[in-house]
């Protein structure tokens, strides 16, 4: 097994994750032999203090490790400077997490947005590496002309481009089994939350499958779609990636093809551990919240689900309810994921989320604005009858109970006559 060290530099009363660096470190397979931590403004030359760094290198003089991983982001002089000092490689937490997900990469999507990030990320520092070999400061990298530069940025940025292209690809694939679905009258609700919360446990209660579980961080990296038996009402439950605090937004981006089925989802259960401390609970909820935020989901669409009930006693979950009604105004469903307490709690709960309008909506072939009025209603409802008058379209819409205020109010504006049929439970 792999040999590291963890560093950590704080900003003033900032709270440590020296923990969950540690957990992310034995996830990618390292043994931690030492933790260093310090509070500080950042260096520019090493991120830490030169006096900090001395230390560390004097230890890992007697301690021969394979990886120093910093918990910061490190820019590319300092990842330099830093190996430079120390003797052996340096990385940050964004490598790190990226070593995490090549491990579980099972899927060619999933292998493609990781190639991207990573992509992304070794630019700017190999445009630093080169600077330093021009100054003569970096072996290695001597003799490199304009010429070769050029031919290596070229080739990294081509195959970027090439990557972003498959993606693409994969991304209409998915849109067109999404309006598959849509149109054999499906729901989509997807599950998210901080990795390890049990996201993939929950999954598979809601869906009757049994996709690997594991307790390690982001065993998730490719969404998994099935339809739940659970309830009359036609729900196809999503499986996705788990969210961590300071995601780097090149994992985001590389990614979007991935987490744009939650962002279209007509349901995200948030789910939350409710065996984390309060303080921990607090903290990844808003990385959560924040990260749907990023990619385009309100706190409406989210249905808060405090999971693992059975590890904590009554008056922890109380205040872990608390905590939650406090960031998303409801205290969530109850659930154990692992023994399927409270699952018919969490389905009435799912129900009542997705209730559904009807809407008559009567279109004029005349009016300024059809074609506006017929992609703003595939878009968030699905039509279930359509009628062709003599001078008018008429259509019967089911709509998802969050889109039937803005919708109505859209069409109206639009110059379409609504009614409604069935308003949302």
């Amino acid at each position: 097994m792999p040999r590291a060290v963890l560093v950590e530099r704080l900003d003033g009363n900032s709270a440590s994750t020296m923990e969950e660096l540690k957990a992310l470190a034995q996830t990618a397979g390292y043994e931690v032999v030492a933790t260093f931590i310090q509070s500080r403004p950042s260096d520019p030359r090493y991120c830490i203090g030169l006096g900090k760094a001395r230390e560390i290198a004097g230890f890992l003089a007697e301690n021969p490790v394979d990886k120093v991983i910093f918990a910061n982001s490190l820019k590319p002089v300092q990842l330099y400077n830093l190996a430079k000092l120390f003797g052996v490689e340096v990385i940050d937490r964004f490598q790190l997490i990226l070593e995490i997900f090549w491990k579980h990469a099972r899927t060619r999507e999933a292998k493609y947005q990781i190639e991207l990030a990573q992509l992304k990320y070794e630019l700017p520092i190999i445009r630093e590496k080169i600077r330093l070999a021009k100054l003569g400061e970096l072996p290695g990298f001597h003799g490199l002309g304009r010429y070769e530069v050029d031919v290596y940025e070229r080739a990294i940025k081509s195959r970027i481009t090439q990557l972003q292209r498959l993606l693409l690809s994969t991304r209409r694939h998915r849109s067109l089994h999404r309006e598959s679905r849509r149109r054999r009258g499906f729901m989509v609700v997807a599950i998210t939350g901080y990795t390890n919360a049990g996201k993939t446990t929950l999954f598979n209660l809601l869906t009757g499958e049994s996709k690997r579980v594991e307790n390690s961080l982001f065993t998730t990296l490719s969404t998994a779609i099935r339809a739940t038996p659970l309830t009359k009402l036609r729900i196809a439950v999503v499986d996705t990636v788990g969210f961590i605090d300071r995601l780097p937004h090149l994992l985001v981006e590389a990614f979007y093809s991935t987490l744009e089925e939650v962002a279209l989802a007509d349901l995200v259960l948030l789910v939350i551990d409710a065996s984390d401390s309060l303080s921990e609970v607090k903290r990844k909820t808003l990385t959560s919240i924040n990260t749907l935020r990023e990619i385009g989901v309100s706190k409406a669409s989210i249905l808060p689900v405090i999971n693992k009930v059975d590890l904590v006693d009554g008056l922890h979950l109380r205040c872990v309810r608390d905590v939650v009604e406090e960031l998303l105004g409801e205290r969530g469903v109850p659930i154990s994921a692992a023994t399927g307490e409270g699952l018919q709690s969490l389905v009435d709960a799912m129900v009542g989320k997705l209730a559904q309008a009807v809407v008559r909506i009567e279109l004029p072939y005349t009016a300024a604005h059809f074609f506006d009025v017929l992609n703003e209603v595939s878009s968030k409802g699905m039509v279930m009858e359509r009628m062709n008058g003599g001078d008018s379209l008429q259509l019967i819409v089911r709509v998802p109970a969050r889109e039937y205020s803005s919708l109505l109010s859209k069409l109206t504006n639009l110059g379409a006559k609504v009614e409604a049929v069935k308003t949302p439970a």
